[in-house]
């Protein structure tokens, strides 16, 4: 895939390419009662649900998927292997000698109605820094974790006469494990010094939901109504983080919001928005996000935009998004992207009122 974007904010500029490494290997089919496909090299795999990304990304695994009448089941261990486009020159220190056994059943309970059940357990293989350690900024993880996820998810497309079609998402998440984190101190412009070292034990959750209505008169048209919280940690004196976070496997996270792209921690996220199928292979979709943290902080765990809030208020703010989308026969695919956000009380110190994003994303892919 061949990707460029702009990114206008404020007064910044910048403009990303390169030759992205989507899927490679190989692949045996066997099984008569229990149809099953082996698979080694890099693959793409993603969750269910676009609203609720357990993953999705493309992953270095050896996997086994299965499946028998109304079950699919899925294994696999996965560590990436070398670099995700060309112009990067190593692994994301957060990815690298990072192994992960990956589990996930799906069962059909009715017709349309699907049940999922995910597990994944994170092994940080890399090794540990001491006080006093020095490294390139860019070449350092600030954290160390082993980590292990469990969730459901319920997914269900229900046709409803002289009412039209229900999409119905439900989904919860856990996460229990212990991670270590480093505290920097800026040496140079490029380079940094481990001055602290933090031990934590993680204990977390996170829930969301999604209905999408599509009427039986006109179904081109689609409302779409979701919200997603993670839970935040209000007590940052002990040595227990019950703030949530996501498996680092999401990909971006557009989901909630192209400009903003927050991850899913101490954090509060509604949204709704109209989709307009006004064409075969088009649609268009416009989308409010409103952000709140679950708890008071002066931080945020990830998101796009690098400005801390004030710790003074949990509104962090809106975004509205629109998305003009173009597919051609499964291989080709086009999304214009016009993104606003403006900043909430949180950042009541930040002197940008509105940031604005655009961006042109252009998939092909190889049969």
């Amino acid at each position: 895939m061949d990707e460029s974007e702009i990114i206008k904010s404020a007064d910044i500029k910048t403009n990303h390419s390169g030759l992205e490494f989507r899927e490679l290997g190989i692949a045996y089919l066997f099984g008569d009662v229990i149809d099953s496909e082996l698979k080694l090299g890099r693959v793409e795999y993603e969750s269910i649900s676009h609203w609720w990304s357990w993953w999705d990304d493309e992953l270095d695994i050896i996997s086994l998927q299965m499946w028998y009448e109304d079950l699919e089941a899925f294994v696999a261990i996965a560590e990436q292997q070398a670099v995700e486009s060309t112009d990067e020159d190593f692994i994301d220190p957060e990815m690298d000698e990072i192994q992960r056994l990956v589990l996930s059943m799906s069962w059909e309970i009715l017709d349309g109605q699907i049940l999922n059940f995910y597990y994944l357990k994170q092994s940080d293989n890399s090794s540990a820094y001491h006080i006093g350690d020095t490294e390139e900024y860019s070449r350092i993880d600030e954290e160390d974790a082993d980590l292990t996820w469990k969730g459901l998810s319920y997914v269900a497309d229900i046709e409803l006469q002289l009412i039209g079609e229900i999409d119905l998402e439900l989904h919860y998440s856990e996460i229990q494990g212990r991670s270590t984190l480093y505290e920097l101190e800026e040496l140079s412009a490029d380079v940094v010094e481990v001055s602290e070292k933090m031990h934590e034990d993680v204990d977390a959750s996170a829930s969301g939901y999604l209905l999408r209505w599509t009427p039986y008169l006109y179904d081109q048209l689609s409302l779409i109504i979701a919200g997603a919280r993670g839970s935040g940690d209000a007590n940052l004196d002990d040595r227990d983080n019950r703030s949530y976070r996501q498996t680092g496997l999401q990909g971006d996270s557009e989901s909630y919001g192209e400009l903003f792209q927050p991850e899913l921690s101490n954090l509060k996220v509604d949204m709704i928005g109209l989709q307009w199928r006004f064409a075969e292979d088009m649609s268009v979709e416009l989308m409010r996000f409103d952000y709140r943290q679950e708890v008071l902080s002066d931080e945020i765990r990830n998101a796009s935009i690098e400005v801390e809030p004030s710790g003074n208020s949990r509104n962090l703010g809106t975004e509205l998004d629109l998305i003009l989308s173009v597919e051609h026969e499964e291989t080709l695919e086009l999304f214009f992207t016009y993104a606003k956000f403006k900043p909430g009380r949180a950042f009541a110190d930040y002197p940008e009122k509105n940031l604005d994003y655009v961006g042109i994303d252009f998939v092909y892919k190889f049969h």
